[in-house]
């Protein structure tokens, strides 16, 4: 399984981003998209991302997130758990458009780490 991932993730263009240039990122126009499940997103997110699970950019691609985001949105940064399904849907999209897919390395876990701003829908 491990080779399987290397593998997907060896032709991935694009950054890696820690959550203090991630907030820098959105704080100059970049949209946060979760990709974790609706139940994960429930228990807690990064403030304004919207949630679109991997499983159906999978399916979409970007004509999902054409559907989903702010009209001429460029920059996208990628959210999950740990970092890996965000780091696979960068792998998917990344050369699709003409947008820029950011991974926000360490996901959620270093986001809360950095003691950023949570958001909860219970």
């Amino acid at each position: 399984m491990l080779g399987v991932l290397k593998k997907i993730l060896s032709g991935v263009r694009g950054a890696r981003v820690s959550p203090q240039e991630a907030v820098g990122y959105v704080n100059g126009g970049a949209v946060l998209v979760d990709v974790r499940e609706k139940d994960e997103f429930a228990r807690g997110h990064a403030h304004g991302a919207y949630n679109i699970p991997l499983r159906e950019l999978r399916a979409g691609g970007t004509a999902l997130l054409d559907a989903r985001l702010p009209a001429g949105t460029r920059e996208v940064v990628l959210v999950c758990q740990s970092g890996m399904r965000s780091r696979v849907a960068q792998s998917i999209l990344s050369g699709q458009d003409a947008r820029t897919y950011l991974d926000l390395a360490g996901g959620m876990g270093a986001w809360r780490g950095h003691g950023l701003p949570i958001a909860r829908h219970d």
